[in-house]
């Protein structure tokens, strides 16, 4: 059941209980999963309480702010730009403006899906495996661009993203400087992997094609 003027997109499928918010869905919009936007509200609420998610949520649009308050549902799809709105507006309400501050969102979100959804991945695969199925991992979190690994040396591997720099379109520069860094080092750590570490080298939003990382772990 989904609340009053709620819009998520299921399984390719768009759904919306209202004109005005389905006319506001289109081709020109990508989308962010559930599971990723239900974690960063569910660590609003634990460290904020309920006041700072209804402070969180007035970067939004009475409607949105209605959906995103409302049941997010893991395997649903969300439009990306309500995702690069409260993300900017958690740093400026409640990290100073400081991009870091997004770390423990990060380790909170992946903590939370590599234990529900990686289980069996992260008993049979190595590092090298994962990192090589890159491309598949990262849909599971957008429905924009293409994430690729290439290996540059023994445990060692350069992961390249290629994406839409428009806030509608792709993931915004936190998500791709903090975000993706600390979930690849949770993944190594929950792997058995010492020293696992990701280094955001190259960024779409500083002039490069794409978002370049180094990943690399002992």
């Amino acid at each position: 059941m989904h609340l009053p003027g709620t819009l998520v997109r299921i399984r390719g499928t768009r759904h919306a209980t209202g004109l005005a918010v389905a006319a506001r869905w289109s081709d020109s919009m990508s989308n962010v999963k559930g599971n990723a936007l239900g974690g960063f509200k569910n660590f609003v609420a634990a460290q904020h309480g309920a006041a700072g998610v209804e402070r969180w949520l007035e970067a939004l649009s009475p409607q949105e702010a209605a959906q995103v308050g409302g049941i997010i549902l893991p395997h649903g799809w969300y439009p990306v730009g309500l995702w690069n709105r409260l993300t900017d507006h958690y740093l400026t309400l409640f990290g100073g403006g400081h991009p870091q501050c997004f770390r423990p969102i990060a380790a909170a979100i992946a903590e939370e899906d590599l234990q529900r959804f990686f289980t069996v991945l992260l008993k049979a695969a190595s590092p090298a495996t994962v990192l090589r199925r890159s491309a598949s991992l990262w849909e599971r979190y957008f429905d924009e661009g293409t994430m690729e690994a290439s290996e540059v040396a023994p445990r060692r591997y350069t992961v390249r993203l290629t994406a839409s720099r428009l806030p509608d379109r792709g993931p915004g520069p936190i998500t791709c400087s903090v975000g993706i860094p600390v979930w690849q080092e949770r993944l190594m750590s929950h792997m058995g992997a010492r020293e696992g570490r990701c280094l955001h080298t190259r960024c779409r939003f500083r002039g490069a094609k794409a978002c370049e990382f180094d990943v690399s772990w002992g």
